[in-house]
């Protein structure tokens, strides 16, 4: 503190507020400049003097900013000195901070997967390793942002050894089916069947029964090109559309039971 000014309240030159707040004079002179911080008073000789009052509109900038609002938002906000203009633009920044905050939790979810098969008994082998996060990265164009933290929300439901049993069973029934598929198995055959009906179980279980997540996953195999999974025919062998069809058909025929 500099001193009284008229004896009646506290005055800060720029140094003195700088190093009582941890900011540079450059940061205030620059305040000053876009006349966010503008000096209640100043000395005969020019010199800026910050009053208590200036110190609240300190804090509410710094607050702001903090917030990740630009400089311009603060000053709109406070030219205004409207509480519904800064409502609007604190739920702005709410929405921002929850899109950040899902998009945390996915790549926490998705971390912790990729960590779980590092340390399981079957480690992917390097090509699986980048294949996988290739088609991780694939996958996020079909997802929302939302449909990301519903699933997050959902494998945090089902707790790791349901995720583990899940990943484990849902390869080897996409396999059986497979197969079913390139023995020319009728759809309606009963153990086709019971093989369409698990697999359907095991994605309503994955999804939360959520029919928009479903669709964006069925979106993403019939664009993205299925593929037989490994030890179906001893390699991996691009099938196409076909095999999706013969899946809706098996669906169909189990639907009509």
């Amino acid at each position: 503190m500099t001193g009284t000014g008229d004896g009646k309240q506290p005055r800060w030159s720029v140094g003195a507020l700088a190093k009582a707040t941890g900011l540079t004079v450059r940061t205030l002179h620059h305040y000053d400049e876009l006349c966010l911080l503008r000096p209640g008073g100043r000395t005969p000789s020019g010199h800026r003097r910050y009053t208590e009052q200036d110190l609240r509109r300190l804090y509410q900038i710094r607050l702001l900013r903090q917030l990740g609002m630009s400089l311009d938002e603060i000053g709109d906000v406070l030219a205004e000195d409207d509480p519904g203009i800064l409502r609007e633009v604190l739920t702005g920044h709410l929405t921002q901070l929850d899109d950040q905050a899902r998009r945390l939790a996915a790549l926490r979810h998705r971390t912790r997967n990729l960590l779980e098969q590092l340390d399981g008994s079957s480690r992917p082998e390097p090509g699986e390793f980048l294949s996988m996060l290739g088609r991780m990265s694939t996958v996020d164009q079909y997802i929302t942002e939302e449909q990301h933290a519903f699933l997050d929300e959902r494998a945090e439901e089902l707790g790791a050894d349901g995720r583990r049993q899940l990943d484990a069973e849902w390869p080897l029934v996409a396999a059986k089916l497979a197969q079913h598929y390139l023995d020319n198995d009728p759809v309606d055959d009963p153990e086709v069947q019971r093989t369409t009906r698990r697999l359907f179980e095991l994605v309503e279980l994955f999804t939360g029964g959520e029919p928009a997540i479903r669709e964006s996953m069925v979106r993403f195999f019939r664009e993205q090109g299925p593929t037989i999974p490994p030890g179906v025919t001893g390699e991996q062998q691009e099938i196409g559309e076909e095999l999706l069809d013969y899946v809706d058909r098996a669906y169909a025929a189990l639907s009509r039971e």
